[in-house]
């Protein structure tokens, strides 16, 4: 299969995403490597061997010099500690404004070298390589970079786009099951809030993608990362229509954080804050409720536990939810569902209307 280019366009900011298999090639890197100094930035759980080729790919390609850290990928390790170190790294190595950082990993690698990349030196250049269906189709795509903080996830962060995006679907044939649905949360996400016709794709063919079918899932990813880009393109910074994006994740940040970032991941807490996204869009915006079971459904059938809801406390979630970044002055946003494919925030709901849909 032909790999695929997207490009997000953003004035002089705009870069390439490729997407297919096998694109871990030198011709593809030749111009992003040469005469600059590289560092790669990997999961350490990754295989060993890969980063030795990476590297030396890198230095055969004229690269002046090429140095890797290895970071354990937890929500723990995303933090300032771990920027510190991948910096310290460039500083001892005597790296300029014009080296190249390359994040290879899942989302919070993306994050961490993102975030990295945007306050050495006052910012400088990455690229990233993603490794796990949901950095393929989230993290990797559109320039929010961050870090965790004691109070809440993300709260420290940047908006730095990177110069390329590698996705190549190879890496996912190692991912544990539970891993490849937690990308296709997000997936699913980008036909719930723009396109339904692709909602109904993904609901035919749902079987297909998560067996990792190549033709399938490469075309589930193609759609998940135009419908990003075309989202950011419109509004790089998030101060408008770039908010859909964030359809569950109100609920969900709260759900990661009484779940002490270890009982759900990232697509599992979101999963369930989108079902409370829908649910909350019934009450405020007389969404279907076929709708709202349609998209339970879906989660149902993907093999994400939608009984977990029944676990959790109102009261506990209501509060974790107010250390949510996206705040307006004490209000919390929500993205909530005009109907399928269609989104908007809103600010103003009450603290009982918010319980009601906890319950």
């Amino acid at each position: 299969m032909s790999n695929t280019s997207i490009n997000l366009k953003l004035g002089k900011k705009s870069y390439d995403i490729l997407i297919g298999n096998n694109l871990i090639e030198k011709n593809l890197f030749k111009k992003l490597v040469e005469k600059r100094d590289v560092m790669l930035v990997y999961d350490q759980n990754l295989d060993s061997k890969k980063v030795e080729d990476f590297l030396s790919m890198y230095s055969e390609l004229g690269a002046t010099k090429s140095i890797s850290i290895g970071l354990e990928a937890s929500e723990e390790n995303k933090s300032y500690e771990s920027v510190q170190e991948i910096q310290n790294c460039l500083i001892e190595n005597q790296y300029s404004r014009d080296c190249l950082l390359i994040g290879f990993g899942g989302g919070i690698i993306c994050d961490l070298v993102g975030f990295s990349a945007s306050t050495y030196q006052r910012g400088v250049d990455f690229a990233l390589i993603p490794t796990t269906l949901l950095a393929q189709v989230d993290a990797s795509v559109g320039g929010k970079t961050a870090i965790n903080h004691i109070k809440g996830k993300n709260m420290i962060g940047s908006f730095h786009q990177p110069v390329k995006v590698f996705i190549d679907t190879n890496f996912l044939s190692t991912l544990p099951e539970r891993e490849i649905k937690s990308g296709m949360v997000e997936m699913v996400k980008h036909g719930i809030i723009w396109d339904e016709n692709y909602l109904k794709w993904l609901e035919k063919n749902v079987d297909k993608i998560t067996a990792l079918s190549e033709p399938f899932m490469v075309e589930a990813i193609k759609k998940s990362v135009e419908i990003k880009s075309t989202i950011v393109s419109q509004d790089e910074k998030e101060s408008g229509i770039r908010a859909i994006l964030n359809f569950g994740h109100t609920f969900g940040h709260g759900i990661e954080l009484i779940g002490k970032y270890k009982e759900y991941n990232h697509g599992e807490a979101v999963a369930l804050g989108m079902l409370y996204a829908s649910k909350l869009s019934e009450i405020t915006e007389d969404l279907p409720k076929e709708s709202v079971e349609r998209i339970s459904s879906f989660f149902k059938k993907v093999g994400i536990k939608t009984t977990a809801l029944t676990k959790i406390d109102p009261e506990e979630l209501y509060s974790a939810m107010q250390s949510d970044k996206k705040k307006q002055g004490n209000e919390l946003n929500f993205i909530v569902l005009n109907k399928i494919g269609k989104a908007k925030k809103v600010t103003g709901i009450s603290k009982e209307t918010v319980l009601e849909v906890l319950k």
